[in-house]
Protein backbone atom coordinates (compact mmCIF):
# COMPACT_ATOMS: atom_id res chain seq x y z
CA UNK A 1 0.00 0.00 0.00
CA UNK A 2 1.26 3.46 -0.95
CA UNK A 3 0.01 6.25 1.32
CA UNK A 4 0.43 9.96 0.68
CA UNK A 5 -0.60 12.22 3.53
CA UNK A 6 -2.77 14.54 1.46
CA UNK A 7 -4.79 11.60 0.09
CA UNK A 8 -5.70 10.02 3.44
CA UNK A 9 -9.20 10.50 4.86
CA UNK A 10 -10.07 9.31 8.36
CA UNK A 11 -13.54 7.78 8.84
CA UNK A 12 -15.64 6.19 11.57
CA UNK A 13 -15.21 2.81 9.88
CA UNK A 14 -15.23 1.01 6.54
CA UNK A 15 -18.95 1.29 5.85
CA UNK A 16 -19.02 5.04 6.44
CA UNK A 17 -16.07 5.41 4.09
CA UNK A 18 -17.78 3.25 1.49
CA UNK A 19 -20.83 5.49 1.60
CA UNK A 20 -18.70 8.58 1.03
CA UNK A 21 -16.94 6.97 -1.93
CA UNK A 22 -20.22 5.83 -3.49
CA UNK A 23 -21.75 9.29 -3.22
CA UNK A 24 -18.63 10.86 -4.70
CA UNK A 25 -18.70 8.40 -7.60
CA UNK A 26 -22.38 9.06 -8.23
CA UNK A 27 -21.77 12.83 -8.23
CA UNK A 28 -19.21 12.49 -10.97
CA UNK A 29 -21.49 10.40 -13.17
CA UNK A 30 -21.06 6.76 -12.12
CA UNK A 31 -24.20 4.63 -12.49
CA UNK A 32 -23.38 1.02 -11.65
CA UNK A 33 -21.01 -0.62 -9.17
CA UNK A 34 -19.96 -4.27 -8.92
CA UNK A 35 -20.07 -6.16 -5.62
CA UNK A 36 -18.62 -9.60 -5.06
CA UNK A 37 -21.03 -12.51 -4.95
CA UNK A 38 -21.06 -13.64 -2.16
CA UNK A 39 -20.28 -10.60 -0.02
CA UNK A 40 -21.47 -8.49 2.89
CA UNK A 41 -24.98 -7.53 1.76
CA UNK A 42 -24.69 -4.15 3.46
CA UNK A 43 -22.28 -3.03 0.72
CA UNK A 44 -24.97 -3.26 -1.95
CA UNK A 45 -27.43 -1.42 0.29
CA UNK A 46 -24.99 1.43 0.86
CA UNK A 47 -24.30 1.70 -2.87
CA UNK A 48 -28.02 1.76 -3.63
CA UNK A 49 -28.65 4.48 -1.05
CA UNK A 50 -25.96 6.55 -2.78
CA UNK A 51 -27.83 6.24 -6.09
CA UNK A 52 -25.69 3.52 -7.66
CA UNK A 53 -27.05 0.27 -9.07
CA UNK A 54 -25.26 -2.65 -7.41
CA UNK A 55 -24.37 -5.53 -9.74
CA UNK A 56 -23.21 -8.82 -8.26
CA UNK A 57 -20.18 -10.50 -9.89
CA UNK A 58 -19.42 -14.10 -8.98
CA UNK A 59 -16.40 -15.21 -6.91
CA UNK A 60 -14.77 -18.59 -7.48
CA UNK A 61 -11.67 -20.31 -6.09
CA UNK A 62 -9.43 -17.65 -7.70
CA UNK A 63 -11.39 -14.69 -6.38
CA UNK A 64 -13.52 -12.18 -8.27
CA UNK A 65 -14.21 -13.19 -11.89
CA UNK A 66 -12.63 -10.08 -13.38
CA UNK A 67 -13.53 -10.99 -16.95
CA UNK A 68 -17.21 -10.45 -16.11
CA UNK A 69 -16.73 -6.79 -15.13
CA UNK A 70 -16.75 -5.55 -18.73
CA UNK A 71 -20.02 -7.29 -19.57
CA UNK A 72 -21.53 -6.00 -16.31
CA UNK A 73 -21.14 -2.43 -17.54
CA UNK A 74 -19.98 -1.08 -14.18
CA UNK A 75 -18.08 2.09 -13.32
CA UNK A 76 -16.56 0.78 -10.09
CA UNK A 77 -16.06 -2.42 -8.10
CA UNK A 78 -15.92 -3.27 -4.38
CA UNK A 79 -13.72 -6.23 -3.48
CA UNK A 80 -11.76 -7.97 -0.72
CA UNK A 81 -8.68 -9.26 -2.59
CA UNK A 82 -6.48 -10.27 0.38
CA UNK A 83 -9.06 -12.61 1.99
CA UNK A 84 -12.43 -12.63 0.30
CA UNK A 85 -15.39 -12.45 2.62
CA UNK A 86 -16.90 -14.96 3.20
CA UNK A 87 -15.27 -17.58 0.91
CA UNK A 88 -11.75 -16.99 2.27
CA UNK A 89 -10.02 -17.09 -1.13
CA UNK A 90 -7.29 -14.74 -2.36
CA UNK A 91 -7.54 -12.85 -5.65
CA UNK A 92 -5.14 -14.74 -7.93
CA UNK A 93 -2.12 -12.88 -9.38
CA UNK A 94 -3.39 -13.14 -12.98
CA UNK A 95 -6.73 -11.69 -11.95
CA UNK A 96 -5.03 -8.88 -10.07
CA UNK A 97 -3.16 -7.99 -13.23
CA UNK A 98 -6.34 -8.27 -15.30
CA UNK A 99 -8.23 -6.06 -12.85
CA UNK A 100 -5.59 -3.34 -12.96
CA UNK A 101 -5.59 -3.49 -16.77
CA UNK A 102 -9.39 -3.13 -16.79
CA UNK A 103 -9.27 -0.20 -14.38
CA UNK A 104 -6.73 1.64 -16.53
CA UNK A 105 -8.54 0.92 -19.77
CA UNK A 106 -11.94 2.07 -18.51
CA UNK A 107 -11.04 4.67 -15.90
CA UNK A 108 -13.12 2.73 -13.36
CA UNK A 109 -12.45 2.76 -9.62
CA UNK A 110 -11.80 -0.23 -7.35
CA UNK A 111 -12.62 0.04 -3.64
CA UNK A 112 -10.29 -2.35 -1.82
CA UNK A 113 -11.51 -3.47 1.58
CA UNK A 114 -8.28 -4.82 3.09
CA UNK A 115 -10.30 -7.34 5.04
CA UNK A 116 -8.30 -9.49 7.48
CA UNK A 117 -4.94 -8.63 5.86
CA UNK A 118 -3.29 -8.44 9.31
CA UNK A 119 -4.32 -11.99 10.18
CA UNK A 120 -2.60 -14.35 7.77
CA UNK A 121 -1.21 -17.39 9.57
CA UNK A 122 0.64 -19.54 7.06
CA UNK A 123 2.71 -16.86 5.29
CA UNK A 124 3.04 -13.07 4.98
CA UNK A 125 -0.08 -11.34 3.71
CA UNK A 126 -0.25 -10.49 0.02
CA UNK A 127 0.43 -6.89 -0.91
CA UNK A 128 -2.42 -4.44 -1.26
CA UNK A 129 -3.98 -4.05 -4.69
CA UNK A 130 -3.63 -0.29 -4.23
CA UNK A 131 0.15 -0.70 -4.43
CA UNK A 132 -0.25 -1.63 -8.10
CA UNK A 133 -2.29 1.42 -9.08
CA UNK A 134 -2.80 4.46 -6.86
CA UNK A 135 -4.77 6.30 -9.56
CA UNK A 136 -7.70 3.87 -9.71
CA UNK A 137 -7.80 2.05 -6.35
CA UNK A 138 -9.25 3.28 -3.06
CA UNK A 139 -7.61 1.53 -0.13
CA UNK A 140 -9.88 1.16 2.92
CA UNK A 141 -8.80 -0.02 6.35
CA UNK A 142 -10.27 -0.12 9.85
CA UNK A 143 -9.40 -1.08 13.42
CA UNK A 144 -12.68 -2.96 13.89
CA UNK A 145 -11.08 -6.38 13.43
CA UNK A 146 -7.63 -5.43 14.68
CA UNK A 147 -8.67 -3.91 18.02
CA UNK A 148 -12.43 -3.75 18.67
CA UNK A 149 -15.65 -3.26 16.64
CA UNK A 150 -16.79 -0.58 19.09
CA UNK A 151 -13.77 1.58 18.26
CA UNK A 152 -15.17 3.49 15.30
CA UNK A 153 -12.02 4.42 13.42
CA UNK A 154 -11.04 3.75 9.83
CA UNK A 155 -9.19 5.33 6.93
CA UNK A 156 -9.06 5.53 3.17
CA UNK A 157 -6.20 6.27 0.81
CA UNK A 158 -7.76 7.92 -2.24
CA UNK A 159 -6.85 8.42 -5.89
CA UNK A 160 -6.14 12.13 -6.45
CA UNK A 161 -9.28 12.59 -8.56
CA UNK A 162 -11.54 11.61 -5.64
CA UNK A 163 -9.90 13.62 -2.87
CA UNK A 164 -11.91 16.89 -3.20
CA UNK A 165 -15.32 15.20 -3.45
CA UNK A 166 -14.70 12.77 -0.58
CA UNK A 167 -13.27 15.46 1.70
CA UNK A 168 -16.41 17.46 1.07
CA UNK A 169 -18.50 14.43 2.10
CA UNK A 170 -16.52 13.82 5.27
CA UNK A 171 -18.27 15.27 8.32
CA UNK A 172 -15.33 14.53 10.59
CA UNK A 173 -14.74 11.88 13.24
CA UNK A 174 -14.03 11.85 16.95
CA UNK A 175 -10.57 13.27 17.61
CA UNK A 176 -9.94 11.61 20.98
CA UNK A 177 -9.94 8.17 19.36
CA UNK A 178 -7.57 9.39 16.65
CA UNK A 179 -5.12 10.82 19.19
CA UNK A 180 -5.24 7.68 21.33
CA UNK A 181 -4.67 5.44 18.31
CA UNK A 182 -1.78 7.64 17.11
CA UNK A 183 -0.13 7.27 20.52
CA UNK A 184 -0.77 3.53 20.39
CA UNK A 185 1.04 3.38 17.05
CA UNK A 186 3.94 5.58 18.15
CA UNK A 187 4.68 3.35 21.13
CA UNK A 188 4.78 0.25 18.94
CA UNK A 189 1.80 -1.23 20.76
CA UNK A 190 -0.09 -2.12 17.58
CA UNK A 191 2.75 -4.29 16.27
CA UNK A 192 3.03 -6.09 19.61
CA UNK A 193 -0.75 -6.56 19.72
CA UNK A 194 -0.86 -8.01 16.20
CA UNK A 195 1.96 -10.47 16.91
CA UNK A 196 0.21 -11.64 20.07
CA UNK A 197 -3.21 -11.95 18.45
CA UNK A 198 -1.92 -13.73 15.34
CA UNK A 199 -0.53 -16.44 17.61
CA UNK A 200 -3.76 -16.64 19.62
CA UNK A 201 -6.08 -16.70 16.61
CA UNK A 202 -3.97 -19.24 14.79
CA UNK A 203 -4.28 -21.60 17.77
CA UNK A 204 -8.05 -21.14 17.75
CA UNK A 205 -8.29 -21.68 14.02
CA UNK A 206 -6.11 -24.81 14.27
CA UNK A 207 -8.32 -26.10 17.08
CA UNK A 208 -11.47 -25.57 15.04
CA UNK A 209 -10.01 -27.21 11.93
CA UNK A 210 -8.79 -30.16 14.01
CA UNK A 211 -12.21 -30.55 15.62
CA UNK A 212 -13.90 -30.44 12.22
CA UNK A 213 -11.56 -33.18 11.02
CA UNK A 214 -12.36 -35.30 14.07
CA UNK A 215 -16.11 -34.81 14.41
CA UNK A 216 -17.10 -33.85 10.84
CA UNK A 217 -14.62 -35.69 8.60
CA UNK A 218 -16.92 -35.28 5.60
CA UNK A 219 -16.66 -31.47 5.87
CA UNK A 220 -14.13 -29.51 3.79
CA UNK A 221 -12.47 -26.32 4.96
CA UNK A 222 -12.22 -23.80 2.13
CA UNK A 223 -10.08 -20.68 1.77
CA UNK A 224 -6.69 -19.73 3.14
CA UNK A 225 -5.39 -19.82 6.72
CA UNK A 226 -6.35 -16.27 7.60
CA UNK A 227 -8.92 -14.06 9.25
CA UNK A 228 -11.34 -14.79 12.07
CA UNK A 229 -13.66 -17.33 10.47
CA UNK A 230 -13.55 -20.69 8.75
CA UNK A 231 -15.59 -21.42 5.63
CA UNK A 232 -16.80 -25.03 5.83
CA UNK A 233 -18.38 -26.97 2.97
CA UNK A 234 -20.72 -29.77 4.04
CA UNK A 235 -22.10 -32.77 2.17
CA UNK A 236 -25.66 -31.86 3.22
CA UNK A 237 -27.50 -28.76 4.48
CA UNK A 238 -27.81 -27.93 8.17
CA UNK A 239 -31.14 -27.27 9.84
CA UNK A 240 -30.46 -23.73 11.11
CA UNK A 241 -33.59 -23.68 13.26
CA UNK A 242 -32.54 -26.90 14.99
CA UNK A 243 -29.07 -25.44 15.54
CA UNK A 244 -30.54 -22.38 17.22
CA UNK A 245 -32.64 -24.64 19.42
CA UNK A 246 -29.36 -26.10 20.66
CA UNK A 247 -27.89 -22.61 21.23
CA UNK A 248 -25.61 -22.86 18.19
CA UNK A 249 -25.51 -19.65 16.15
CA UNK A 250 -24.66 -20.22 12.50
CA UNK A 251 -24.06 -18.14 9.39
CA UNK A 252 -24.55 -19.88 6.05
CA UNK A 253 -23.88 -18.96 2.44
CA UNK A 254 -27.52 -17.91 2.21
CA UNK A 255 -26.59 -14.87 4.32
CA UNK A 256 -24.13 -13.65 1.67
CA UNK A 257 -24.90 -15.04 -1.80
CA UNK A 258 -27.62 -13.95 -4.21
CA UNK A 259 -28.14 -17.57 -5.24
CA UNK A 260 -27.20 -19.81 -2.30
CA UNK A 261 -28.59 -22.83 -4.17
CA UNK A 262 -25.71 -22.38 -6.60
CA UNK A 263 -23.27 -23.19 -3.80
CA UNK A 264 -22.76 -26.42 -1.87
CA UNK A 265 -24.05 -26.32 1.74
CA UNK A 266 -21.60 -23.95 3.42
CA UNK A 267 -21.18 -22.64 6.96
CA UNK A 268 -19.20 -19.59 8.04
CA UNK A 269 -17.90 -20.31 11.55
CA UNK A 270 -16.21 -17.62 13.63
CA UNK A 271 -13.59 -18.46 16.26
CA UNK A 272 -12.31 -15.13 17.56
CA UNK A 273 -14.31 -15.05 20.82
CA UNK A 274 -13.89 -18.63 22.03
CA UNK A 275 -11.17 -20.70 23.65
CA UNK A 276 -9.83 -23.85 21.99
CA UNK A 277 -11.75 -26.08 24.42
CA UNK A 278 -15.04 -24.30 23.76
CA UNK A 279 -14.47 -24.44 20.01
CA UNK A 280 -13.93 -28.19 20.19
CA UNK A 281 -17.12 -28.61 22.26
CA UNK A 282 -19.06 -26.42 19.83
CA UNK A 283 -17.96 -28.40 16.79
CA UNK A 284 -18.82 -31.66 18.55
CA UNK A 285 -22.31 -30.30 19.28
CA UNK A 286 -22.65 -29.22 15.66
CA UNK A 287 -21.58 -32.66 14.46
CA UNK A 288 -24.22 -34.28 16.63
CA UNK A 289 -26.84 -32.01 15.10
CA UNK A 290 -25.75 -32.81 11.55
CA UNK A 291 -25.71 -36.50 12.37
CA UNK A 292 -29.30 -36.24 13.61
CA UNK A 293 -30.95 -33.65 11.32
CA UNK A 294 -34.46 -34.45 12.60
CA UNK A 295 -33.43 -33.94 16.22
CA UNK A 296 -35.35 -31.18 17.99
CA UNK A 297 -33.87 -31.04 21.47
CA UNK A 298 -35.00 -28.37 23.85
CA UNK A 299 -32.64 -25.43 24.38
CA UNK A 300 -29.96 -26.20 26.92
CA UNK A 301 -28.15 -23.47 28.84
CA UNK A 302 -24.95 -25.48 28.84
CA UNK A 303 -24.75 -25.88 25.07
CA UNK A 304 -21.80 -24.39 23.22
CA UNK A 305 -22.10 -21.62 20.66
CA UNK A 306 -20.29 -21.23 17.37
CA UNK A 307 -20.40 -17.45 16.70
CA UNK A 308 -21.31 -16.28 13.24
Amino acid sequence: MVAVRDRIVVTTGYLQGLGMICRALRARGARRIACEDPCNVEEARIAARAGLEPVRVRVDSLGLKVDELASAGVDAVILTPAHQHPTGVVLAPKRRAALVAWLRATGAIAIEDDYDAEYRYDRPAVGALQGLDQQHVVYAGTVSKVLAPALRLGWMVLPPTLVPAVREENQGVFRIEQLAFARFLQRGELDRHLRRMRTRYRRRRDAMVAALGEFLPSATVRGIAAGLHVTVELPAPVDVAAARARWIALATMADYATDPDGWPPTLILGYSQMTEDRLRAAVRELAQLIGRPSDRLRPRNSASTVPS
